[in-house]
């Protein structure tokens, strides 16, 4: 049934990438070729964030899956435990600060010596997910950082996520925001850079908590964020954006008071470069600071038959 093997290889596998995606590819092969006849799923909440749901990862030879909320109910048993055994089933769950964030379910009872080693290989794997994920937050906001931005996008944009496709009839597509705060020149000169910092970073946790987990919101640089988000359409993409600036704009943020944010976004397509997308997004956002500011504009709505990088002596800050 399984391959006999210390697991010193398979760790190696794993500690040695320095790619999300390919950590994933790769505990999957590793599941696949450790359990090859075995029917098993896997789920993780992909972004490692409390509020997301678990998300099924991977999954083989499963003719009919067991509920979720019935494996979740058996890995609340495995407290103390890498793992909990049955006659019928082996249940493996991550956590994180006491929250299960993973769970391997096995539809059959592992011996002891492969269970310990699928264990340890699913832990192996999570704190090098884990690290990967510190690498990418931007210290002082504690968002994805820039240099995460473009790989992200080209992701979204190939379709190469790991995740499988929505059950859903009517798919969402991706749309790319990026959020410039209004006047935040006056705020380093009126109150200095350690209150600006603090308007960074109290921002930064409001744009994370006005999107879904599932979403990408990174400090782009300065003063400017960008999000990237899914929406059934545009006229939805504008509602959202809408909703979250008009959230910031009535918080009171301590001695500087309100401060409003503008937003310019653009759909991301699978045709269209890194450099493309940032350029659509941030015209539409030049053209929001030029036009009043504390506003979203969609830049299909600009008639612009080609990118325009636009110059002007307006102050953007």
């Amino acid at each position: 049934m399984t391959k006999s093997t210390c697991g010193h290889e398979y760790t190696i596998s794993l500690v040695q990438l320095k790619e999300e995606r390919a950590l994933y590819q790769q505990f999957c092969h590793i599941l696949t070729s450790l359990l090859p006849e075995v029917a098993l799923s896997f789920f993780i909440r992909p972004s490692l964030s409390r509020k997301e749901a678990l998300k099924l990862v991977y999954q083989q030879h499963v003719d009919q899956a067991l509920p979720l909320d019935e494996m979740l109910e058996k890995a609340h048993q495995c407290r103390g435990k890498p793992a909990l055994i049955s006659k019928s089933y082996t249940c493996m769950p991550l956590r994180l600060d006491e929250q299960v964030i993973g769970l391997l379910w096995i539809y059959e009872a592992l011996t002891p010596a492969n269970c310990n080693l699928a264990a340890h290989l699913m832990h192996v794997f999570f704190y090098q997910l884990h690290t990967l994920a510190l690498a990418r937050i931007d210290p002082l906001s504690q968002l994805l950082n820039r240099q995460t931005f473009d790989e992200k996008v080209l992701e979204i944009a190939s379709g190469q996520g790991f995740l499988q496709p929505r059950e859903e009839p009517d798919l969402r597509g991706w749309y790319l925001a990026l959020f410039d705060i209004d006047h935040f020149k006056r705020v380093n000169d009126s109150f200095g850079h350690v209150i600006g910092d603090e308007v960074i970073l109290l921002t930064a946790q409001h744009l994370k908590d006005n999107f879904r987990a599932e979403d990408y919101v990174f400090r782009y640089g300065g003063e400017e964020f960008a999000v990237l988000f899914q929406a059934h359409s545009d006229e939805e993409a504008q509602s959202l954006l809408d909703r979250v600036r008009k959230v910031i704009s009535q918080v009171a943020f301590p001695q500087v008071g309100n401060i409003t944010l503008s937003g310019g976004y653009t759909e991301v397509t699978d045709v269209m470069q890194v450099s493309e997308l940032v350029n659509q997004a941030d015209t539409a956002l030049y053209h929001a600071k030029q036009h009043g500011r504390n506003r979203v504009v969609f830049y299909c709505t600009l008639g612009l038959a080609a990118p325009q990088i636009m110059t002007s002596d307006i102050e953007l800050f």
